[in-house]
């Protein structure tokens, strides 16, 4: 984006942020908080772009430079792209550095900020000229490659009838709700939600759903808690609903989709769960599960890292542009198959890598950097890898998964390799409608498994780890993939939040190299998650695709977890955690 284009954003954020300041004004001087239609129409919808800026999000990024990759026809862009991403990763982590040596005082601190400024400004140099190359082979990939929030009436233009849309921005103060459809508009602040609150209110309904404590050991897998009364609090389920989406319902009520665009804390938890109703008094059950009514039954639930994604998603990216694309937007082609290659895949699956240790269940054993490394170098140990739970439900899944669409290729046990992925596959990938990866994910940050904590998939580990093969495929060697997929399955867990905690940006960084690399739609989960429950929950969301006419998701996963939660030989999957840890991304 040039410096006028800069300067237009900047002034637009500024406003918009002006505007959320009128709507908490208002609120604290007795305004309209709920009855939110009688605020002024211009200061709401300032407000609501307002908010897209302050989510914006590292996969919403990458969905756009996905978005204008594929609309851009020029030759030699992509290497170009990734070279730009580098840089300005690289320029983050000096901006970080210098923001942290300013407050250093000792002898050498002037020094190194000399020199921490003179290496940002070789990068500024160095992204400046790699901008101006990519200017020249096609004028628009930087404006296209930079999200920018949608106005309501561009918004409201790529909704369809049947769909709402819910943004939910966390913030100090309160949190702040704007629902939307084509012929509504509805905004509110709950004061009493403030984002130190809000995160309490998140964990404490996540701690009645993951399977493990994020800060210590495993505490069971999740199938041997058959019939038991794990604690779920029903009542906070029912408060986030009540004081977050009811009060902007009205703005969508009667659709049967809503696209959820969220931020912070609540990017750790799937609103599916969420109940629409006050809880029935007693304990938890089954039944009382069973019978509770959730957000999920009423909506099939698709979430967005941004609500300017729609225009990526249904504009730049479709191969039939939505009716309510600006008329300027450049259209992407469909995507061919590679030359070479056979008929287009429907499937690609990766499962049941060779470990070690027995037992089922997808867990994540959480591995620090330094003893994920061999010899210093940014290596997986192979022997760390191999201690984590076999998954011999995996193999059930991508078997079922074959005999579903034969035109498939299936990897397991022995074949379940980074070569393969990278290698081997490169090019059925490529043209795979589908794609599932179903094993352990590791953790990033201080859980991580490489030297920068990027978050992993695992596979059959190697003999000795090589630069090609080490056993764990990370966010970085996803996004150098090509791929065209309609729908890709991360069915390991915790693969949904940010940074393997909850509270973060609401796509992982594997999820949102997914998107770079080609992804149309993500099927990710947020905890762990039950073998069992799980492949019957995979398995079902691609018969309904399979014998849908027509191609819908988000659809599909909800009537797969309904299923789920109401299997009669195992009323325990009644419970939340067993089928409600899947969200899906994408449109």
């Amino acid at each position: 984006m040039g410096a006028t284009a800069q300067g237009r954003a900047s002034g637009r954020r500024r406003a918009g942020l002006a505007a959320l300041l009128g709507l908490a004004l208002l609120a604290l001087a007795g305004g309209p908080v709920r009855a939110a239609p009688t605020a002024p129409d211009d200061l709401i919808e300032e407000a609501f772009m307002a908010s897209q800026y302050a989510i914006g999000s590292g996969a919403e990024a990458a969905l756009a430079l996905l978005a204008a990759r594929f609309a851009s026809r020029a030759d030699g862009l992509g290497a170009l792209v990734r070279d730009r991403e580098t840089l300005r990763s690289r320029e983050a982590a000096l901006e970080a550095r210098i923001t942290k040596a300013l407050a250093d005082s000792d002898i050498g601190a002037a020094d190194r900020r000399r020199t921490l400024n003179a290496e940002i400004r070789e990068v500024r140099d160095a992204l400046g000229a790699i901008d101006r190359r990519i200017t020249a082979l096609d004028p628009a990939f930087l404006e296209l490659a930079s999200p920018r929030a949608l106005p309501v009436t561009q918004a409201r233009a790529l909704l369809n009838p049947d769909e709402g849309l819910l943004l939910l921005l966390e913030a100090p103060e309160g949190a702040y709700a704007f629902g939307l459809s084509r012929d509504g508009l509805r905004w509110h602040r709950a004061d009493d939600l403030g984002a130190a609150v809000l995160r309490g209110e998140v964990d404490r309904l996540r701690s009645g759903l993951a399977a493990f404590s994020p800060r210590g050991p495993l505490l069971g897998d999740l199938d041997d808690l058959a019939g038991g009364d794990r604690s779920f609090d029903r009542a906070t389920a029912y408060a986030l609903y009540d004081r977050l989406v009811r009060p902007v319902e009205p703005a969508f009520a009667g659709r049967s989709r809503l696209l959820v665009v969220v931020s912070g804390a609540l990017s750790a938890l799937p609103l599916g769960v969420l109940a629409t109703a006050p809880p029935e008094p007693g304990p938890n059950g089954p039944e009382v599960f069973r019978r509770t009514a959730w957000l999920h039954d009423r909506y099939a639930i698709a979430s967005l890292p941004n609500v300017s994604s729609l225009l990526a998603l249904r504009c730049l990216l479709a191969a039939v542009p939505h009716p309510g694309c600006p008329a300027v937007a450049p259209r992407a082609a469909p995507v061919p198959p590679l030359a070479g290659t056979a008929a287009r895949l429907d499937l690609v699956g990766y499962g049941d890598p060779v470990l070690g240790a027995a037992g089922t269940g997808r867990i994540v054993v959480p591995i620090a950097a330094g003893q994920a490394l061999t010899g210093g170098a940014a290596l997986a140990d192979p022997a760390r890898l191999r201690t984590l739970t076999a998954l011999p439900g995996t193999r059930r899944e991508l078997e079922a998964l074959r005999r579903q669409f034969p035109a498939s290729r299936i990897r397991l046990g022995m074949e379940t390799t980074e070569t393969a992925v990278k290698t081997e596959d490169r090019a059925a990938l490529a043209s795979a409608r589908f794609i599932v990866f179903a094993t352990h994910g590791l953790l990033a940050g201080a859980d991580g498994i490489g030297a920068l904590g990027e978050p992993a998939l695992v596979l059959t580990p190697p003999d000795r780890p090589t630069a090609l093969d080490d056993g764990a495929l990370t966010a970085s060697e996803v996004a150098e993939l090509d791929l065209a997929a309609e729908f890709v399955v991360l069915s390991a867990c915790n693969t949904a939040a940010a940074d393997g905690r909850p509270g973060g940006e609401g796509l992982s960084g594997l999820a949102r190299a997914f998107f770079y690399a080609g992804a149309r739609a993500l099927l990710a989960s947020h905890w762990a998650v039950s073998d069992a429950a799980t492949e019957r929950l995979i398995i079902t969301t691609f018969r309904q695709l399979d014998s849908s006419g027509r191609v819908d998701r988000a659809k599909a996963l909800q009537q797969a977890a309904i299923g789920v939660r109401n299997t009669p030989e195992r009323p325990d999957w009644a419970h939340p955690a067993y089928w409600g840890a899947f969200s899906y991304v994408g449109e």
